[in-house]
């Protein structure tokens, strides 16, 4: 495949260190030399002595006549920058997908000449998402997103490229190299307005997102920025909604994402972190009623109903203990892999009648647990207790 070519040629590799910088030009060809070790070493070799301006590999002036350094001072700056321009022009998505093509490219992020990043960013338009789950190409994105050289209209070029498409967001988020790429545009948005419009874009797909692994990833970071951040700085601008409209759907879909296997580390999360008003954990607390029992016996539920016995105030774990306790399925919860821990936080974290009363309950089930390898714990629990080896008192 016909590619540029970002290593010098090994007959005038070999000459490379003896001629002045000055000399190298721009040259079309192939990548073949620079896909080899040998070729890639001449390359880098090339770029840190200075054989490459702003980012472009040169090769010596018998190879292209009329390119001198911007370093010279006799050229004008901006015929100097065009001709660099003109030597990557319509390979720039090529180049992005090669190790080191990929790295030159950045290099002329890094530059920050706008003339040269606004190319950048032309040619990388329709193929955004392609280089985001690129093995090479995705340093390239996120080198827009931390440089911070970009000015601010070309920053929100590349926000607007990345977040434009949902269905094609949801994609990238949930591969292995464009969820670390979201995660980093996450963070390095400043701007209220950017934050508000991205944080509303994901929320059309927070539920499958989180039921994915590297989706999970990239909601818990938005949750992880911006619950701070959002209700200090963006809602004096009017823009905190959106953020907050997210934690919403986490909640109102928290039956579903408790029990799925990625889904319920975000829960987990939101309930720690306690925010919105009235608290999260009152808010899913309430939204799981009717639940518990059949939550405590699955595998990743059960976790987020130990976070909740844990974060909750006082009123909203005696509900959870209570429709434990009246539930038909109590017995099975206390003899349940899973649910035997869930009775065990429930012990721990519940007071006065609502623990005399989950005491009584489990005690009164003794024959269908002294003697079940899971029910059995759970009395282990109670007597631990009595004797004051967990701090509480009956």
């Amino acid at each position: 495949m016909e590619r540029l070519s970002l290593s010098m040629s090994q007959e005038n590799s070999a000459a490379a260190s003896s001629l002045d910088p000055h000399e190298y030009i721009l040259t079309h060809s192939t990548l073949e030399e620079a896909s080899s070790e040998h070729g890639n070493r001449n390359v880098m070799n090339n770029y840190n002595n200075g054989a490459i301006v702003q980012g472009a590999l040169l090769t010596s002036s018998h190879d292209y006549i009329g390119f001198n350094s911007i370093e010279q001072g006799t050229h004008d700056v901006g015929e100097s920058v065009s001709q660099r321009l003109q030597g990557i022009r319509g390979h720039v998505v090529t180049l992005a997908r090669d190790q080191y093509g990929c790295r030159f490219l950045q290099a002329m992020i890094d530059d920050g000449i706008p003339q040269e990043v606004d190319m950048i960013l032309d040619e990388v338009e329709d193929h955004t998402h392609e280089l985001m789950t690129h093995h090479f190409g995705n340093y390239l994105i996120e080198k827009f997103f931390t440089s911070g050289k970009l000015t601010f209209f070309q920053f929100q070029r590349i926000l607007r490229y990345v977040i434009m498409d949902v269905q094609q967001l949801k994609h990238t988020c949930m591969n292995d190299h464009g969820t670390r790429v979201a995660q980093k545009m996450l963070t390095s948005l400043r701007d209220p307005v950017q934050i508000a419009c991205t944080v509303g874009r994901l929320m059309y797909i927070t539920v499958p997102l989180l039921k994915n692994a590297n989706g999970g990833y990239v909601i818990q970071q938005c949750v992880r920025v911006f619950t701070e951040s959002c209700q200090k700085k963006c809602m004096a601008y009017g823009e905190g909604v959106p953020i907050l409209r997210l934690v919403e759907s986490i909640i109102l879909n928290s039956g579903i994402l408790s029990a799925d296997p990625f889904g319920n580390y975000v829960v987990q999360y939101i309930i720690k972190r306690n925010i919105l008003e009235p608290p999260v954990t009152k808010r899913i607390v309430q939204h799981l009623r009717g639940r518990y029992a059949e939550l405590s016996m699955n595998r990743h539920a059960s976790h987020v109903i130990e976070v909740l016995f844990r974060h909750s105030e006082p009123i909203d774990v005696a509900i959870i203990i209570m429709e434990l306790v009246n539930s038909p399925d109590f017995v099975n919860v206390l003899r349940h892999p899973y649910g035997n821990y869930v009775a065990q936080r429930a012990l721990q974290f519940s007071t006065g009648l609502t623990h005399r009363t989950l005491v009584h309950t489990i005690l009164s089930n003794y024959a269908y647990l002294h003697a079940h390898p899971y029910g059995k714990r759970v009395l282990t629990f109670i007597k631990g207790i009595r004797r004051g080896m967990h701090g509480m008192d009956l």
